[in-house]
């Protein structure tokens, strides 16, 4: 959400919907997200339990928003809880956008979906909006609670837009992600926290690996110029194999690394490639990402490097 957060000017009103236990927290930004740090004071935190429907409801009405970002989900394909996936990503959406449409003026609103609907792709045709998604039951809960999600959101095409972004990452993603958590370990290794050896699960997948800022420049897009009932990738269509970027990474730590695999990270349902063509994104806004690998790998090491002590 941080990063979201930035790329609103000042006068804007922003409501952040937060869960009850999470209210007294300030809301504040990483510097490698180009803030200071501090509180802002155009963000209203809007506490309220996104399972509680009344809830909802009540804060959507209150604060009668011009547009809404959907990002609120279980949202690591580890989390293998089926039950809590499925509450949060999908009747947690359908209670956002059910408040969303009792508005006497429709918002434009964002549900974030992921190109991990396609299951595994091509390597040379990136998946496109129109080609089927799924099957359900193969790739796991998180997967299965998008593929669902996305049907509720067609429910409400009058207003929801649909976007797919594929893997991102940067600074300020949590460690139970792939490349934070291997930025985090190695500037432990670079403080002797730990010793020099990178444990890592599958690195012979391949991914979309966006910049989260370049993600959330095409949120900003979609909002302003998205079609309602619309779906759209957000990806590079040139996926990478997660050993170069964990090579990429090592080269940028200032110590020697070993590499390790560790079986607690292999996942049983992996999706062997994930690429999308991101044409109607393309075609719609000029949207085109800005950020290289190499910088998003530097700022995310960078990131651990100042959350280490």
């Amino acid at each position: 959400m941080a990063h979201l957060l930035s790329a609103y000017a000042e006068g804007v009103s922003i409501f952040a919907a937060v869960r009850p236990e999470d209210a007294e927290q300030p809301v504040t930004l990483p510097p490698a997200a180009g803030w200071n740090g501090q509180p802002q004071p155009n963000v209203v935190v809007v506490p309220f339990e996104l399972l509680d429907a009344a809830q909802v409801t009540g804060a959507i009405l209150e604060t009668r928003p011009d547009q809404i970002v959907h990002l609120a989900a279980r949202s690591s394909g580890a989390d293998a809880d089926r039950d809590a996936v499925t509450a949060v990503n999908v009747e947690g959406t359908r209670n956002v956008l059910d408040a969303a449409a009792l508005l006497p003026t429709f918002p434009r609103a964002l549900v974030v979906s992921t190109g991990y609907v396609y299951g595994d792709t091509q390597l040379d045709r990136p998946a496109r909006e129109e080609d089927p998604i799924g099957p359900l039951w193969r790739y796991g809960p998180y997967t299965d609670s998008k593929i669902e999600m996305e049907s509720v959101a067609r429910n409400y095409r009058a207003f929801a837009i649909t976007a797919r972004p594929f893997s991102h990452t940067g600074p300020g993603q949590p460690p139970h992600f792939a490349l934070p958590g291997f930025a985090r370990q190695l500037a432990r290794m670079e403080r002797s926290l730990e010793p020099p050896v990178l444990r890592v699960g599958n690195l012979a997948a391949r991914r979309d690996i966006l910049d989260v800022r370049d993600v959330v420049r095409a949120y900003d897009f979609l909002l302003t110029a998205g079609n309602p009932g619309e779906t759209y990738n957000v990806a590079t269509g040139a996926p990478v194999a997660i050993r170069d970027a964990v090579d990429r990474l090592r080269a940028l730590c200032r110590v020697p690394t070993e590499v390790e695999i560790d079986p607690a990270r292999l996942r049983p349902a992996d999706i062997a490639c994930s690429t999308g063509d991101a044409f109607r994104l393309r075609e719609t806004t000029d949207w085109m990402p800005r950020i290289t690998l190499e910088s998003t790998l530097r700022d995310t090491l960078d990131y651990w490097r100042s959350q280490t002590e």
